[in-house]
């Protein structure tokens, strides 16, 4: 699923290419970015057995030295996530989107990072 969501962030926000990580950017990274990690995974199971269907939650950070482009840089992906449901995603359309929910939105600074970070925790259900 992350390669299908990488695919769909750099084909909308073309200014994402080589600018998306798993878990953390490498260090001392200063463009506009963002980090992505797989929070939950729930297989839908009924009584016949575990089906193909799954609900998988992940939070997105858009990180960025500048407030500013980190706000534009989250919406645009907001937007893009938004824009997923009832739809196939990943090249050649591998994966089908039932829905999608965004659970929260929130930022934060990281005086550490000395980075905005602008974070949405969203559950895509396939």
């Amino acid at each position: 699923m992350e390669k299908e969501l990488r695919y769909e962030l750099i084909q909308h926000i073309p200014e994402l290419a080589n600018s998306i990580y798993p878990t953390n950017a490498p260090e001392g990274y200063t463009k506009p970015y963002l980090v992505y990690a797989r929070i939950t995974t729930n297989k839908v199971k009924t009584l016949a057995g575990y089906t193909n269907k799954q609900a998988l939650s992940y939070m997105f950070s858009t990180m960025s030295a500048k407030y500013g482009d980190m706000i534009a840089l989250r919406d645009k992906v907001e937007t893009l996530l938004l824009s997923l449901s009832g739809s196939y995603i990943g090249e050649g359309g591998s994966i089908y989107v039932e829905d999608l929910t965004i659970n929260n939105i929130s930022e934060v600074w990281e005086p550490e990072l000395k980075v905005n970070r602008g974070i949405i925790d969203f559950t895509i259900y396939i």
